[in-house]
């Protein structure tokens, strides 16, 4: 598929992002690098205009600093995971990434790796700005992830990229139930927000376990068949990382249900409904991406 953003560097620029990318064994990555910095670019705008869709919220400056900047990393979290379920979808389908699962090159997968760097070069930046509050956890999520993810323009796993970044299905819901829990009580009504704590366990389950695991099991397979063709630390460092993603996300999935049997509980004790997160656990959107 056609990388719809796809732009010609002057040839002195080709030659120079060529030769860096070459040396770094990302060669692909020369032909995204406009894509990287405009996905940076997009995100950090829309964190920069964080007050302003504050403003539409009557209480968002009476908030303390720590939940506006939350506030202002959900708007970018939220429209970043829908522009990447939306960009990922069509690869799929992708036709150059059928024939190889491991090694294939896809332009349009491309596009889709590039905004996903992008994004966790933002996140990393944002981590490591703010590290008082969020701690070195999050600062190495954050580099963890985009390092992964530039492993891509080897290329490498491109096939599976799609997979991955569908964990991501339960981001919105997870987003939802965030604002839910800081904005004045009424904002977001007790139904829609038990309907979209439903949806956020469904697919929360869907997506990052039972798909998480079966791709992780997909994935060691393709990768046992040309275990010759590539370095063993390659395959390593991608299916630990996931590996300890998925685990960790069992993790979160066991507090989600317990914290749904509390919801319940109270509603039938007819005491205050509380949050299916605390906000010791919930401190940063994307504590569980």
């Amino acid at each position: 598929m056609i990388d719809p953003l796809a732009i010609e560097y002057p040839e002195s620029v080709t030659a120079s992002l060529d030769a860096i990318c070459g040396y770094v064994h990302l060669p692909a990555l020369s032909k995204h690098i406009h894509e990287v910095v405009l996905a940076f670019a997009l995100y950090q705008g829309l964190f920069l205009l964080g007050p302003f869709f504050g403003s539409f919220v009557s209480s968002y400056k009476t908030l303390n600093e720590r939940t506006r900047l939350n506030f202002d990393i959900h708007i970018v979290s939220q429209v970043q995971c829908i522009l990447i379920l939306a960009l990922a979808f069509p690869a799929f389908f992708d036709p150059d990434l059928q024939d190889d699962h491991i090694f294939a090159y896809s332009p349009y997968g491309g596009l889709v790796y590039a905004f996903a760097v992008g994004y966790f070069a933002w996140d990393s930046y944002i981590s490591i700005k703010y590290i008082k509050w969020f701690g070195p956890g999050f600062a190495l999520h954050g580099i963890a992830s985009l390092s992964v993810f530039l492993l891509s323009f080897r290329p490498f796993l491109m096939y599976y990229g799609p997979i991955f970044l569908y964990f991501e299905l339960s981001t919105p819901f997870l987003n939802v139930h965030w604002f839910a829990g800081h904005l004045p009580t009424g904002t977001i009504s007790e139904t829609v927000q038990l309907v979209n704590g439903i949806i956020l366990l469904v697919t929360f389950f869907s997506a990052r376990l039972v798909c998480g695991f079966y791709a992780i099991g997909r994935l060691t397979f393709d990768a046992w068949a040309v275990l010759d063709k590539m370095p063993f630390w390659l395959p390593s460092v991608v299916l630990t990382s996931n590996l300890s993603l998925n685990c960790l996300n069992v993790y979160w999935f066991s507090k989600m249900i317990k914290a749904v049997q509390r919801r319940l509980n109270s509603v039938k004790a007819g005491t205050t409904v509380p949050d299916l997160l605390t906000e010791e656990e919930d401190v940063k959107g994307h504590k569980m991406e």
